[in-house]
């Protein structure tokens, strides 16, 4: 069956967690791997103790308690308005993200700063590890979709840039 489309092949088995421990850090990268190359966007799983694992790749927005009804309003309400060229910086890793420095406490990149590719913007938090989160380009921040202290997943938006 390895020529039929939507067969997913893995290079190991799986196996199914006790979830006494949660998986290590390698473990979280190629299940989020594996739900990137089969399509998926998240992975739940529970265990009869209540301890729950979520697992989402890409940008996640959680959905609102209570959500309105659906209009008859069409999906562009403004016509006029041109597509969106902002370029999402996504978090490499996930963690809590930090928008300044943790030793000056001066922020990375404010609002409207102009940043170069590489150039760190914010960074991740994961006990007492830091991850830098990079401009993937040249630009001018746009837009923070996180909030200090947030907690964030593998690919999701942190801010926008606008290109350079």
């Amino acid at each position: 069956m390895a020529g039929k489309k939507g067969t997913i092949l893995m290079s190991m088995p799986l196996s199914v967690p006790d979830f006494e421990t949660l998986p290590n850090s390698e473990d979280v990268v190629q299940i989020s791997q594996w739900l990137r190359e089969a399509g998926l966007s998240s992975l739940e799983l529970s265990n009869a103790h209540g301890t729950r694992l979520r697992i989402s790749v890409g940008d996640y927005e959680s959905a609102p308690a209570h959500t309105a009804p659906l209009s008859d309003a069409p999906a562009f309400a403004h016509p006029e308005k041109a597509p969106s060229t902002d370029i999402p910086v996504k978090a490499p890793y996930f963690g809590n993200v930090l928008l300044c420095n943790p030793v000056t406490k001066k922020e990375f990149a404010p609002e409207g700063s102009s940043v170069k590719a590489e150039d760190t913007v914010a960074m991740l938090q994961i006990g007492e590890l830091t991850v830098p989160i990079t401009a993937p380009q040249n630009g001018t921040v746009a837009h923070f979709v996180a909030k200090e202290g947030d907690l964030i997943g593998y690919g999701q938006t942190v801010l926008t840039l606008l290109p350079a």
